[in-house]
């Protein structure tokens, strides 16, 4: 049976591999054309392989995935082996986009470092390198763009813009971004560089049309810290990932809000991708230009209407306000929110025809990503302020995110919960907002605790480590509970400190023990005093009835959780086990001095403890 299971899997493969294979190598292209990364399909067969690698396929690939203006800038980054001539002919043959300026940055990233050299300069140097210094040198010493490149291609290219610009009297060591930044009068404040911009504009429009100018890509907004692109510095022009910089997207984009028109002088170049290149720089540029950082004093504050009209007039001609956009937007104007955060919103309705409540959740979403990494919490608090049900819309953000893992009883996603999403501000303003009890906080705290139980698994990233330590002890301190379910992530952890805090503080506090274990001191919390209480509406006082009733259920459901644990499935670390028989020692010490009077008297836990754990322990 096995052995005609396994023939007919095997022929099952045979025949699926055929039936591939004997695809039409356009409908073969097309599938690849899809494809992030089609090397895994190059690995199916042969007749795979050579289609994957054919320099038409590639080409066509780098077009459709990365657009005419950007396909050659592409190439050139992923290096040999992916380019060769071949690849390179078929580009030019598909229209892909060169423009002198892509001469001019080859001829700058060419040729290799001597690493010898650099090595001996180092040795021999007298006078000790700064940190910085050693990194830039370090940095440099890694293959920079086009560094890479074989001779035959680097000579074709050059070639090829020899025959397209002006021959021998192309000037490969000028640049095109340095010529457009001082004819579009880059050096002069905005309300004196339209007349000198005008002035220009038809040297400025040769540039794009005669000489193709465009700039490169800009890189992704946001690259994953264990990437070794963390260590290249940014502001270093060229950079050595080629990627162009804000600095020099700046530009273009100031350019475009002074003469909007060039965005049509660029379209017909065939660089369409000119919009999404450089759109989140133009409309927060527009706005920037409503509302200057430092207004002068002839300054007026635009109104609604001024505020639609501009980003209306720059959507009329491809622009987008995206909702990273409204974000972004918000945290630029954080310190003026009071002042103009309400203008700003209503822009925002009107513009993206949408209602205000749709938008302020937009804007709480867009605070709440990740990536954001916001320093101060009046933007977070001045928009939830303004929504109706705040905690809804906080943990609908925080799992649509992923910050929020309802599935504890995943240990394999523990490792991937070594840093804490957000800076520490937005856990201290969460915890001030709406206390110890609210859902938010209880929900922010059980990633607390996936992230310290993580870390204290961990050697790597002390910063993160020392943060998210930070952050425990204040929510512990603040006494935000530990939920039942918890249980299964702690009795996983190896940290002494955690278990601690929850059998021998938490639950010794929860079941009226003495405590006698406290957590060391830590930094004092910045004070936001500031920060007004969220008052939930219609919510009814309190009662000590109520109190009481709700401790007695909480009680009990951990009661559930440990009989459950103990007698479930399952392992336990030694430092949980140590420190759980530790604390039902000590609380068999307290029933043997009658410090709690009558049986009946006693805390539920100790009741628990001697009527159903210690009759089946496993601990023995």
């Amino acid at each position: 049976m096995n052995a005609n299971t396994n023939y007919n899997l095997t022929d099952h493969k045979i025949l699926h591999n055929n039936y591939l294979d004997g695809l039409a190598t356009e409908l073969k292209v097309e599938i690849i054309l899809h494809l992030s990364n089609p090397t895994p399909l190059a690995r199916c067969s042969r007749a795979w392989y050579a289609t994957v690698n054919s320099p038409a396929t590639k080409a066509r690939w780098l077009t459709w995935r990365y657009g005419e203006t950007h396909a050659l800038f592409h190439a050139v980054r992923m290096g040999e082996p992916f380019i060769n001539v071949g690849v390179v002919e078929c580009l030019f043959a598909q229209k892909a986009h060169l423009s002198r300026y892509f001469i001019q940055r080859v001829m700058l990233g060419f040729g290799k470092y001597d690493c010898r050299l650099i090595d001996l300069k180092l040795t021999h140097n007298v006078r000790p390198l700064d940190l910085d210094r050693k990194k830039i040198i370090q940095s440099k010493i890694r293959s920079p763009w086009a560094s890479n490149l074989s001779f035959d291609v680097f000579s074709r290219i050059l070639k090829e813009g020899h025959d397209r610009f002006d021959g021998n009297n192309m000037p490969v060591r000028g640049n095109d971004m340095e010529s457009f930044y001082y004819l579009s009068a880059g050096p002069l404040v905005i309300s004196e560089a339209r007349k000198k911009l005008q002035d220009n504009i038809n040297e400025i429009e040769r540039l794009i049309t005669t000489f193709r100018f465009a700039p490169f890509p800009s890189r992704r907004r946001h690259i994953p810290e264990s990437t070794e692109s963390r260590s290249v510095n940014y502001d270093d022009y060229p950079p050595a990932d080629g990627y162009e910089n804000v600095r020099q997207l700046n530009v273009i984009a100031r350019a475009i809000l002074i003469q909007p028109n060039l965005v049509n002088v660029w379209k017909k170049i065939g660089y369409n991708e000119i919009v999404h290149d450089v759109n989140d720089l133009v409309m927060q540029g527009s706005l920037l230009i409503l509302y200057p950082p430092t207004p002068t004093a002839c300054w007026v504050k635009p109104g609604l209407d001024q505020v639609v009209k501009q980003l209306k007039d720059l959507q009329n001609i491809g622009f987008k306000l995206t909702d990273g956009l409204i974000g972004d937007a918000l945290v630029l104007f954080e310190h003026r929110l009071k002042d103009i955060g309400e203008v700003l919103i209503d822009a925002f309705v009107i513009v993206r025809d949408l209602n205000s409540n749709t938008i302020l959740s937009t804007c709480l979403r867009e605070l709440l990503h990740p990536d954001k990494s916001l320093k101060r919490h009046d933007v977070l608090d001045y928009i939830l302020d303004r929504i109706d049900d705040p905690q809804f819309e906080i943990i609908s953000a925080l799992e649509n995110y992923g910050i929020v893992d309802n599935n504890l009883l995943d240990m394999a996603k523990l490792t991937l919960h070594t840093r804490l999403q957000y800076t520490p501000i937005v856990y201290r303003y969460m915890l001030v907002k709406f206390g110890k009890q609210s859902l938010v906080t209880k929900h922010l705290m059980r990633e607390i605790i996936m992230v310290k139980i993580a870390t204290s698994q961990s050697t790597n990233s002390p910063q993160h480590a020392a943060e998210s330590n930070t952050i425990f002890n204040e929510y512990y301190k603040a006494k935000v509970p530990f939920e039942p379910q918890c249980l299964q992530l702690i009795k996983t952890c190896s940290s002494d400190f955690i278990v601690k805090c929850v059998f021998e503080g938490y639950l010794a506090k929860l079941f009226n023990f003495k405590v006698n274990f406290h957590p060391p001191r830590t930094a004092r919390a910045p004070d936001l005093k500031e920060v007004t209480p969220f008052m939930q509406a219609n919510s009814k006082k309190r009662t000590n009835k109520h109190v009481k009733k709700e401790k007695s259920d909480l009680q009990q459901e951990w009661q559930n959780v440990l009989y459950e644990c103990y007698h479930g499935k399952g392992e336990f670390t030694d430092v949980f086990r140590t420190q759980i028989h530790k604390f039902i020692k000590r609380l068999d010490s307290l029933k043997e001095g009658n410090n709690f009077g009558s049986h009946s008297k006693q805390p539920k836990l100790l009741k628990f403890v001697h009527e159903e754990l210690l009759t089946t322990s496993i601990l023995n």
